[in-house]
């Protein structure tokens, strides 16, 4: 597991694990907050990762977090 922290556009701060999974993907989990209050939590998926380094990977899953968030915010 690897642990991701960040913000995103919209404001909510969010702690972040990611893994390593089937398909050459990664499966993720955050857990969002804004001034300190749980706002929820979302999970996803990153596919074509095994030719990303550990930053580019690391990238990918903030993307996909801050898609995920935003898009429903």
């Amino acid at each position: 597991m690897h642990d991701l922290f960040g913000v995103t556009s919209n404001g909510f701060n969010y702690t972040a694990q990611y893994d390593a999974a089937v398909l050459d993907s990664v499966i993720w989990a955050a857990t969002f907050r804004k001034g300190g209050i749980y706002r929820g939590v979302r999970h996803g998926r990153v596919f074509d990762v095994s030719k990303l380094s550990t930053s580019d990977v690391e990238l990918a899953v903030m993307d996909d977090i801050e898609d995920i968030w935003v898009s429903e915010h």
